[in-house]
């Protein structure tokens, strides 16, 4: 077998009775999954010497790197690129974190449309989840470094200057009306994920800052990205809301999701026959619109703290 087509091979079509090393299998892998072709829409100005593989494969080793600092994660990548596949995409920190600047948003979906690819390709029974394609949805918050920048793109612009802070001077305690406010806290991403259940590996993701919403965020990711057909959306409490749910359904996907005491379930509306399991979602305000209820099946698990609510549809 010559060594062109040895480096096509996916890692797990390796012949058993040959030896590698941690850096060959390593540089078997990223060669498997990035490729030129890959990349084939992406036009480079013509004073640009790396490939779009090269520079991907060097942020990739980048970020991997366990080192201190970032400078030194990048000299550690920059050593392995070359050791590995004899070049390296750039040879400075600043050029590396100048050309992801740039070129991101072009790179970007085209790394994340081949990943999804081939989690498909090699997920087998891990790909699907009976009928569905199973995917968790979730938010969070994470901190980042406090430079003009992150300020204005991620910190609380009106901190202290809602309604509650302004009536603090007419709140009848005392103590709590004299008491300062805090101090802003540090500019903070908000980052939703979607996550391959079955495979656990991250689908895609959206980002904005610490006062965005989780729900927001899924329903802009309906509009822009891809899902394959039967995905089951799972999620907790902070994904509820019919209107939201309508927004799922009519992407022609499905939901699993958690509900608290806030949601109200219907029974007995007499839209569909009757069974165990059935509730309706009916807000006021698609009542007044004479909009039909949302139908779900309600499923409920008893532990020791109590019962947990699911509806699925």
């Amino acid at each position: 077998m010559s060594r062109k087509n040895k480096a096509t091979l996916s890692p797990n079509t390796e012949n058993k009775s040959e030896k590698f090393t941690h850096g060959d299998l390593l540089r078997r892998a990223l060669t498997w999954v990035f490729n030129d072709d890959m990349f084939a829409d992406v036009r480079l100005h013509g004073i640009i010497r790396w490939k779009p593989k090269q520079l991907v494969i060097l942020a990739v080793l980048w970020m991997w790197s366990g080192k201190s600092t970032r400078t030194r994660a990048f000299d550690h990548a920059r050593r392995l690129s070359r050791a590995m596949f004899g070049w390296v995409a750039v040879t400075t920190y600043q050029g590396l974190t100048g050309a992801l600047k740039t070129w991101s948003c072009k790179l970007l979906p085209c790394t994340q449309t081949r990943l999804q690819e081939l989690m498909e390709e090699v997920g087998k029974d891990h790909w699907q989840v009976g009928l569905w394609v199973a995917l968790a949805v979730d938010g969070s918050r994470v901190s980042t470094p406090r430079t003009q920048s992150n300020e204005k793109a991620f910190a609380a612009k009106h901190y202290g200057k809602g309604k509650q802070a302004k009536s603090r001077t007419k709140w009848k305690n005392k103590k709590k009306r004299s008491k300062k406010l805090s101090a802003p806290v540090k500019p903070q991403m908000w980052i939703t994920l979607i996550w391959h259940m079955g495979l656990r590996m991250p689908w895609t993701w959206k980002t904005g800052a610490s006062t965005s919403s989780e729900r927001q965020h899924l329903m802009d990711m309906l509009k822009t990205e891809n899902f394959r057909e039967n995905t089951l959306f799972c999620a907790d409490a902070g994904f509820g809301g019919s209107e939201f749910w309508n927004a799922i359904l009519n992407d022609g996907h499905h939901f699993l999701v958690r509900v608290g005491a806030n949601v109200r379930l219907l029974k007995n509306l007499g839209y569909v026959r009757e069974r165990d399991g059935i509730v309706c979602v009916w807000p006021d305000a698609a009542m007044r619109k004479h909009q039909p209820p949302l139908m779900l099946r309600l499923i409920q698990i008893k532990h020791e703290r109590g019962t947990m609510s699911l509806v699925i549809i």
